[in-house]
């Protein structure tokens, strides 16, 4: 069973590194960003969170989200599900992937803000890596609800499309109160964000994210329980 996660793994991870693409959207284009957004509050953890929110929420929609709608719209996720011997292998192997690459991305972006812009403490290292691993599982959970759209692979492209353009406008915005709480609860970068800021909020906002995250995860398991393996061609 082992034996077959791990070869699972390694194939999902070729299928990532083959998707070049998808590294300009989810790292080169936050680098880019952060050298036109950089300036005297760039000293700021909170200014990072904004760049480490977008590059979980991009890399969660282009890697992990499409990667299981290609699989299921191309008939292969039925296919691995069954050598696999479960469709958890096939979309949790995926997963895994996704998670060590975004880990891999922030520490690239804060090694390039380290270099080139400002400082990045050892402890905020550490602090990105640690809470990106619940960030990552969180913003999975919270977008799981576009698996069981009724859609197919360029209707969700769009889609993905639209989230990386609103991504790219809300790395300069730092809604306050009512906006910030609504967000929260509908805005994947927001959600992300706040989980990272969560040191600087206040205890009523804490309080928020940690039952928004609760809820989101408890979403998330129950969709990814029952997700369908079938392609959308398939029944329509």
């Amino acid at each position: 069973m082992l034996e077959n996660d791990m070869a699972m793994f390694k194939l999902q991870l070729k299928i990532a590194l083959k998707e070049k693409m998808v590294f300009f959207y989810t790292l080169i284009i936050p680098i880019i960003m952060v050298f036109i957004n950089k300036g005297p509050s760039f000293r700021d953890n909170e200014v990072l969170y904004l760049y480490w929110a977008y590059i979980v929420v991009t890399t969660i929609l282009n890697g992990f989200l499409m990667n299981v709608i290609q699989l299921r719209e191309n008939g292969f996720l039925k296919t691995l599900s069954y050598l696999a011997g479960s469709r958890f292998s096939v979309v949790m192997s995926s997963f895994l992937v996704q998670l060590l690459i975004i880990q891999v991305e922030i520490l690239l972006f804060n090694l390039v803000v380290t270099i080139f812009i400002t400082p990045v403490s050892p402890w905020t290292f550490l602090y990105s890596f640690l809470v990106s691993f619940l960030a990552v599982f969180l913003c999975a959970a919270m977008l799981s609800g576009l698996l069981i759209l009724k859609v197919k692979q360029n209707t969700f492209t769009v889609i993905i499309n639209l989230f990386l353009l609103i991504g790219i406008f809300l790395l300069g915005i730092r809604p306050q109160r009512t906006w910030n709480y609504f967000l929260t609860v509908f805005n994947p970068f927001q959600l992300i964000y706040g989980l990272y800021n969560v040191p600087y909020t206040t205890v009523a906002f804490g309080i928020f994210e940690g039952t928004c995250t609760f809820v989101y995860l408890v979403m998330g398991f129950f969709i990814f329980d029952k997700i369908s393996i079938k392609s959308q061609l398939s029944r329509v």
